[in-house]
């Protein structure tokens, strides 16, 4: 029984066998048929040179070794008896094989169009324009993607020249020309539906993605906004100063005082500004240690101002604001630069990235 089992077994194994073998070839059949087809056909035999001089030399037939020359067909296999074998399961009536097995020629009864203007223009009203296709795809790729259309006839791969290597690459567009104008369109109108389809389901998909990133974007401004949340009771306003008197000078006098400050947001020629300080209630702290909240400061006498309620609330919103998009700006110089290289402040000095106070007032220039 055991021994019975085995043989049935082995029996399936070369049933297998035989069937993969029988289906690869047909496969090999088919496509030595396509591409002698191609050969011979309308569209390349009246531009091929070499073989329309073959064709004189004896009525029209070519020897099966010399079609073996040929890159593409040479891929599939170079042993003619494959090729006359394969040759004669054709089915369009464009090929004869000779009595011998040995020779092809395009048939008598299928006369080779000339080509002329009016034949360019029959070609180009059923020749239309696809693309979409991976650049890696060969030829065969293509050829295997659309042997179920059979009204295909041709198909030409659009290529470029590489700079760098000189290579021609495929840009992943194609001609494709019908056996006929209408075969096109209702093919075209197939296509349309299903491109139709397809970008309908990617404009879905990017809006979608676009949606999550805005979301996400949001709350990681909502996250920075609440990481910058900003002490109360720290602001000191203060007025009455001269030209000479520099961010130094306020510093240095209030450190006098114990003030831990943060940020002077005070530029050279300006006569009033704002202190901020980094603990949470101290500007009062400091102010009650000045006379008449007043100090002298570059030979001038300064007033100061405990900024508190909507006035405080007021100006440290806008600091985080302007702090979070000056964080913004700093991420996207650092992606920028290592993107183009280089740095555009080209080693001048610019402000500490741990600084936290608003940007400096710049200049306008023209551009």
């Amino acid at each position: 029984m055991t021994e019975a089992k085995e043989v049935v077994a082995e029996s399936n194994g070369e049933n297998n066998k035989q069937e993969q073998s029988v289906e690869e070839e047909n496969e090999l059949e088919t496509a030595i048929i396509r591409q002698v087809e191609y050969y011979f056909g309308d569209l390349n035999l009246p531009r091929d040179k070499f073989l329309r001089e073959q064709v004189q030399i004896d009525d029209g037939w070519v020897p099966l070794d010399i079609l073996t020359r040929f890159n593409r067909l040479a891929k599939l296999t170079k042993d003619t008896e494959i090729i006359a074998k394969a040759l004669l399961k054709s089915t369009n009536g464009l090929l004869e094989i000779s009595e011998d097995k040995k020779k092809v020629r395009r048939s008598p009864d299928v006369p080779i169009p000339e080509m002329n203007e009016e034949r360019r223009k029959e070609l180009s009203s059923r020749t239309v324009y696809a693309k979409g296709f991976p650049k890696e795809s060969t030829l065969d790729d293509l050829l295997k993607h659309f042997r179920q259309y059979e009204q295909v006839e041709n198909i030409i791969m659009r290529k470029y020249q590489e700079r760098s290597s000189k290579k021609r690459l495929f840009k992943g567009s194609i001609f494709l020309t019908f056996k006929t104008r209408a075969q096109g369109t209702e093919l075209l109108l197939h296509w349309q539906e299903d491109y139709i389809a397809q970008k309908q389901e990617e404009y879905a998909n990017k809006k979608e993605q676009k949606d999550n990133k805005k979301n996400k974007d949001k709350e990681h401004q909502n996250v920075e906004k609440e990481e910058l949340k900003l002490p109360t009771g720290t602001v000191l306003y203060f007025s009455g100063g001269t030209d000479q008197m520099k961010r130094e000078d306020i510093k240095e006098a209030l450190s006098t005082l114990g003030a831990d400050i943060a940020y002077i947001d005070f530029k050279v020629g300006d006569k009033e500004g704002w202190v901020r300080l980094t603990k949470e209630n101290t500007a009062k702290v400091v102010a009650e240690k000045m006379t008449e909240n007043k100090m002298k400061i570059a030979e001038a006498d300064v007033e100061f101002k405990v900024l508190e309620g909507e006035e405080e609330s007021t100006y440290l919103q806008k600091t985080v604001e302007e702090m979070a998009k000056r964080r913004k700006n700093m991420k996207n110089f650092k992606s920028n630069k290592g993107r183009k290289g280089g740095n555009k402040y080209h080693g001048k000095k610019r402000r500490n990235d741990n600084d936290d106070g608003p940007p400096r007032k710049v200049k306008a220039t023209e551009s």
